[in-house]
C-alpha cells in the first residue's frame, strides 16, 4: 500500500473540522428560521423553475423512483 503525502494527514484533520463547523452553521441558521422566512424561501426556491416550463415527464416523477430502481438493479 502507498504511503500518505505529508499534507494528507493536516488535510483530513481540516476537513473533519470544516465539516463539523458546517454542520453547526446549518443547525443554527435552522433553529433561528422563522416560519415565515422558511416559506418566503421556500417560494422563491419552487418559483425558481415554474412547473409550466418543466417537461411533461418531469410534471409526473421526480426521478427518484427510477434512479433507485436502477441503483437496486446495478446491485
Amino acid at each position: 500500500m502507498a504511503e500518505q503525502p505529508a499534507f494528507a494527514t493536516e488535510w483530513f484533520r481540516q476537513r473533519i473540522a470544516g465539516a463539523g463547523a458546517v454542520a453547526a452553521i446549518e443547525a443554527a441558521e435552522l433553529r433561528d428560521l422563522s416560519d415565515a422566512d422558511a416559506l418566503r424561501l421556500a417560494d422563491a426556491l419552487l418559483s425558481a423553475a415554474p412547473i409550466e416550463q418543466m417537461c411533461e415527464g418531469r410534471r409526473a416523477s421526480s426521478g427518484f423512483v427510477e434512479q433507485q430502481r436502477r441503483f437496486a438493479r446495478g446491485r
